[in-house]
């Protein structure tokens, strides 16, 4: 990934950023973010609480969401070490790559909790 693209791409993930805290377009971004939720944690989450239910391992929902959290936190250092690692190496394009990607991963749970109180700030 050029410089160019590198810096464009992290302007426009501080405007999402940004956007995500304003009323409209942060209402939107969270009702995506809820659908998003929906589909890819909350139900894979119970899919696995409930087999391990049955294998006879009792897991409460808020131990399930901290695996997940921890889970997440492991991509996040595991970009982190990539970008570190290529850049030690001198692939500059290849660590502004994984940089962007550990940003992304930064930007998300950020994106997440103010959109869903521009959310709330919005309903009637």
């Amino acid at each position: 990934m050029s410089q160019r693209a590198f810096v464009i791409l992290l302007i426009l993930l501080a405007v999402l950023v940004a956007l995500s805290a304003a009323s409209f377009p942060g209402a939107m971004i969270g009702f995506l973010f809820g659908i998003t939720a929906a589909f890819f944690i909350a139900i894979p989450g119970a899919t696995i609480g409930d087999a391990l239910h049955r294998a006879g391992v009792p897991v409460t929902g808020e131990q399930l969401v901290w695996a997940l959290a921890g889970l997440y936190a492991v991509f996040v250092l595991a970009a982190a070490l990539q970008a570190l690692l290529r850049q030690r190496r001198s692939d500059m394009d290849g660590a502004r790559s994984a940089g962007l990607r550990m940003a992304l991963l930064f930007a998300l749970p950020l994106i997440a909790w103010l959109s869903s109180n521009a959310m709330q700030r919005n309903w009637p």
